[in-house]
């Protein structure tokens, strides 16, 4: 026998025959959608004599499958051309319509109904996430599905029917080729915000069916290889390993009797060992060739499943040993700490607010929270165009601008948030502090915050900020180092902080603490802005006077403060009154 028919023999052996007749079903299903009125049982036998002469004649996998494909497109071209069966009775030309509309139905209502249900979330969820521009495209390609579905006879609850399609076969055929490219992949974006687990559960299927192609194997294989011999392990990437490990994940775990720890001990490690056995499956598994997969379908999603089963078992059973171990005040609330101002992220967003939007909205200032002699008119019915409603905003027009007095309503607000307004010489800025951990100073002119730790030395005294730098236009920028400096620390219970994993004392690992508060800080300043955004674009100097502008921009102002206190309290803050 030569060597290219040994080789050949070889990559046969070592496909499953698991593989083998899941290839028949499919080609089964896809030659009965060739006839009106077949179905995929009465196709098996021919599609075994058509899968077992193309297995015959194939030189690799690769080459098997894509003979599989190749054919199959070529029928499918065939009959769109002809349009099936030639038949001239018209009768039976729309019987086999009708049939073909049904198939299609049939095929894509499951998912159509799944997109119309969800669509509108999804819409929401981009819009807030990916911008304007994505949740318009995405609405679109929604709208058009769910006018198909309707038109194909999908029912969907809560939308009327509409007259269903009366094309040709043709028309038909391209329908379903459009269905073909777009279904998916709409989907594939509703379910990512709906349905994380069902998500995860289809890219796994997905990456599983690229894994049977043999470059994409080959490459994986050599570098996971590559990683074990750099790293000296021992662990084996071979069938042998993966049915010894498959064993593992599928031991049953054993159901431990009342009030018997040692039976629960028992039935812990024995979910620690299957989700052992798991990631080590997919590693193996990963580290396998094309062929070799075949005798494992579907592994990745198993692996998965088996992983995710047993984490959430083993909250269930031992939730009594997740303690409670936070710092609580004397009012039971948590105690902020300096990595909360990283951990939490200030986000704008309506749900982020400690009110609901109509109660912000209520708390925001009106013209009318001023006397009636301060009162000037404004053109409210004026439209903003779009491309200013989304202009950022880097600085305050108004609002406490050298020489400007807040207005009435801006100091009981900075009461009830606890902030304090400060003034150095032509500069103002607010500053809140977060329990001793950190302090948040806004500037205006331009929109700027900075979140530093907290200098409690300097607190002490009459100096609010150490460790600053003059900028122009009299701003005192603080230092990202102010507080974290041995001798600044003062408070023992505090001196230690976590970040990235590393807990440690405040000086050790000062570097890594001020990269962090400068993000903290560069994503409040983003807020900020946006709340200005929101409040003040479209109102120019000829539509509005400086104190229409100046009541927007408190507004503003309010609305950053009540997520800032929201975002680092739990949503749990509560305004202090006089």
């Amino acid at each position: 026998m030569s060597e290219a028919a040994a080789a050949g023999g070889d990559w046969r052996k070592s496909i499953a025959q698991s593989y083998r007749s899941g290839q028949v079903r499919s080609i089964a299903e896809e030659l009965a959608t060739f006839e009106p009125g077949a179905s995929a049982d009465s196709k098996k036998m021919l599609a075994m004599k058509f899968e077992d002469s193309i297995f015959k004649a194939a030189s690799s996998m690769d080459d098997y499958r894509k003979i599989i494909d190749k054919k199959i497109n070529k029928l499918k071209k065939h009959y769109a051309k002809k349009g099936g069966v030639d038949e001239e009775n018209k009768d039976l030309i729309r019987e086999k319509e009708l049939l073909f509309q049904k198939a299609i139905r049939d095929e894509y209502s499951a998912k159509l109904i799944y997109i119309a249900k969800h669509a509108d979330r999804a819409v929401q969820v981009t819009r807030m996430t990916s911008g304007e521009q994505k949740a318009k495209v995405l609405k679109d390609h929604c709208d058009s599905l769910k006018k198909r579905a309707l038109q194909l006879g999908v029912q969907i609850e809560g939308e009327a029917p509409l007259p269903r399609l009366n094309h040709d076969m043709a028309f038909l055929t391209q329908l379903k080729a459009s269905l073909d490219t777009i279904v998916d992949t709409v989907r594939s974006h509703v379910v990512k915000v709906e349905d994380a687990n069902l998500f995860l559960e289809e890219q796994l299927d997905s990456a599983d069916k690229k894994l049977l192609n043999s470059k994409n194997s080959n490459i994986l294989r050599k570098a996971l290889q590559d990683a074990a011999d750099a790293d000296n392990s021992t662990h084996q990437l071979t069938t042998d390993q993966m049915k010894l490990l498959t064993d593992l994940m599928n031991v049953p775990t054993p159901i431990p009797r009342r009030n018997q720890n040692a039976d629960q001990v028992r039935a812990a490690l024995s979910r620690i060992e299957k989700m052992r056995a798991s990631t080590q499956a997919i590693l193996t598994y990963c580290g396998l060739t094309a062929e070799e997969k075949t005798s494992f379908p579907g592994s990745l999603k198993k692996c998965s499943a088996i992983l995710k089963e047993n984490l959430l078992a083993l909250g269930k059973d031992h939730s009594y040993l997740f303690e409670d171990v936070e710092e609580k005040d004397e009012d039971g609330n948590p105690i902020i700490k300096l990595e909360d101002a990283w951990n939490k992220h200030l986000q704008y967003a309506d749900e982020t607010v400690v009110q609901s939007a109509a109660a912000v909205e209520d708390d925001d200032i009106t013209a009318e929270d001023e006397p009636a002699n301060k009162r000037q008119k404004t053109d409210e019915d004026t439209s903003t165009p779009p491309a200013e409603t989304n202009r950022m905003v880097i600085s305050a027009r108004v609002l406490l601008t050298p020489g400007r007095k807040p207005i009435s309503k801006l100091i009981p607000e900075l009461k009830k948030k606890s902030a304090v307004l400060i003034k150095n010489g032509t500069v103002s800025s607010i500053r809140m502090e977060f329990s001793t951990a950190f302090e948040m100073t806004i500037y205006f002119k331009p929109l700027l915050v900075t979140i530093r730790a907290m200098n409690k030395e300097a607190t002490a005294t009459t100096a609010p900020i150490r460790d600053i730098t003059a900028l122009s236009g009299g701003i005192q920028w603080p230092s990202l180092h102010q507080g974290l400096n041995a001798g600044e620390i003062t408070d023992n219970n505090t001196s230690h902080v976590s970040v990235l994993g590393v807990t440690g004392a405040r000086a050790t690992l000062a570097p890594i603490i001020a990269k962090q508060l400068e993000y903290a800080s560069a994503q409040a300043t983003h807020v900020l802005r946006k709340c200005f955004a929101a409040k003040v674009n479209g109102k120019t100097s000829s539509s509005e006077s400086d104190f229409g502008i100046e009541i927007a921009e408190t507004s503003a102002l309010i609305k950053f403060m009540k997520i800032v206190r929201s975002t680092y309290h739990n949503g749990k803050w509560v305004d202090v009154e006089d």
